[in-house]
């Protein structure tokens, strides 16, 4: 496989977990781009011998894992238990997808800026600096979420960029 093939890989991977929003079948979607994603960018760091680029972007697809189970728990319990333990196990749930939340972020930034210099793409800069103030800014009337989404788009035309 080539660094083409492989960011392209990446790219799909990317616009297949966005399409993940879809309801009832995203979650197909989902799962296929994480995949497809997660072997473009093992490919990068392979031929680009920058093993914290995979690392730094598999953490973050490990704490979905771990934030989607956590929150299924926790919204279950929440329903079923009633009462005081239903608010305090509703809290915890929380605050643990948003800690979880902002280590994941914190991995994906920096291997976006490890992407932009190493594959001599800038525009992965601007994409980890959208995903930043998206997370600052999450707590504005989902203005932070945009902001993440457009550093999706921007990172998915890193992929298919050529290097400057």
């Amino acid at each position: 496989m080539n660094l083409s093939t492989a960011k392209t890989l990446a790219g799909i991977g990317m616009i297949l977990e966005i399409l993940g929003a879809i309801p009832m079948v995203g979650w197909i979607f989902s799962l296929v781009g994480l995949i497809l994603f997660l072997i473009g960018i093992y490919n990068i760091s392979q031929m680009v011998n920058e093993k914290r680029i995979f690392n730094y972007l598999l953490i973050p697809a490990v704490l979905l894992l771990i934030v989607s189970v956590v929150f299924s728990v926790a919204l279950f319990g929440a329903i079923f238990a009633g009462g005081l333990f239903a608010g305090g196990v509703a809290i915890a749930g929380f605050v643990t997808v948003i800690v979880l939340g902002i280590i994941a972020l914190v991995y994906r930034v920096k291997a976006y800026r490890i992407l932009a210099e190493t594959l001599k793409v800038p525009i992965f800069n601007t994409a980890a600096s959208f995903y930043k103030w998206g997370a600052i800014l999450l707590v504005v009337f989902g203005v932070g979420f945009i902001l993440m989404f457009v550093g999706d788009i921007l990172a998915i035309v890193g992929f298919f960029s050529n290097p400057s």
